[in-house]
């Protein structure tokens, strides 16, 4: 005699290995991808002779040495005498005319830093930086 059942079988997917397989991959490609590398962008920017900057001259021109000597418009000042330097930056001349701030590349970067910070304190809103290449 044969019994009616009304047991149905359900179809279920075991998820453990695809948990497994999923971390593994994801480990995969965290060890082989290169985050130092790829992380800048090489830019070879193109020069040109026929441009005209707009470096204006004016007698108000800093120039730092990287001796560590500072040189206000033809004064030579020690970058660790900040209060002498304050106050040769206080005597220019601020009639809207730009400040010329030229560094020699080996200078330390705090002392471009140093100087910009009195030019702002004393209101130089426009200074045009310069790197003095060797």
């Amino acid at each position: 005699m044969k019994f009616i059942t009304n047991n149905k079988q359900s179809f279920s997917i075991e998820i453990t290995p695809l948990i497994d397989i999923v971390f593994l991959l994801v480990i995969f490609f965290v060890v082989t991808s290169k985050v130092g590398d790829s992380q800048f962008l090489s830019l070879d920017l193109p020069k040109t002779e026929s441009f005209d900057y707009k470096a204006v001259q004016s007698i108000n021109e800093i120039v730092i040495v990287n001796n560590g000597s500072i040189y206000i418009n033809n004064d030579i000042f020690n970058i660790n005498n900040t209060m002498d330097i304050d106050q040769a930056i206080f005597q220019l001349e601020n009639n809207g005319s730009s400040v010329i701030l030229s560094a020699e590349s080996d200078s330390l970067h705090i002392w471009v830093i140093t100087v910009m910070d009195i030019l702002n304190k004393h209101g130089f809103n426009e200074v045009q930086i310069r790197t003095i290449e060797k």
